[in-house]
């Protein structure tokens, strides 16, 4: 064994080979692991995407107070932003019912304006249908004083 490198021996705690000691630092660490109930910096800990972890009822009464806040800013930014969103769809909604009236009132309009146009075709197909059956009888009175003549 004198021909060995000597183990590295962590610089606290008990002697382990280098290996197991970095896979487990905390398990083999001098100092057990603190299970203090102190406070915890931001965005640690589990977290629930609704709030507050697990261990709130432990945790700091300003934390707790901090947390209802902010959970109420949200809520009231979220309330606000609902409510700015229901105001921009009630005047979409407006602005699409004054479109359609609008349009309704140009149908009408040209509706209107084809029936007129209709009724004076009418008339004067009407008109040209006397013309020809009168046009006719005299092609005809013509055509049979012809016929009889000869």
């Amino acid at each position: 064994m004198s021909g060995q490198a000597p183990v590295q021996q962590p610089r606290s705690g008990p002697g382990m080979p280098q290996p197991f000691t970095t896979l487990w630092p905390a398990y083999y660490a001098a100092d057990p692991p603190s299970h203090d109930n102190g406070p915890k910096p931001a965005g640690s800990g589990s977290q629930r995407a609704g709030g507050a972890g697990a261990d709130a009822s432990h945790a700091d009464p300003n934390d707790a107070v901090a947390l209802q806040r902010e959970r109420e800013q949200r809520t009231l930014k979220r309330k606000q932003a609902n409510r700015e969103s229901a105001k921009r769809s009630k005047l979409r909604r407006q602005q699409a019912e004054r479109e359609l009236h609008d349009h309704a009132k140009r149908v009408d309009a040209e509706r209107d304006s084809l029936t007129g146009q209709v009724e004076a075709a009418q008339e004067r197909w009407a008109a040209a249908q006397a013309k020809h059956l009168e046009l006719r009888s005299k092609i005809q009175s013509y055509v049979g004083g012809a016929d009889a003549a000869s």
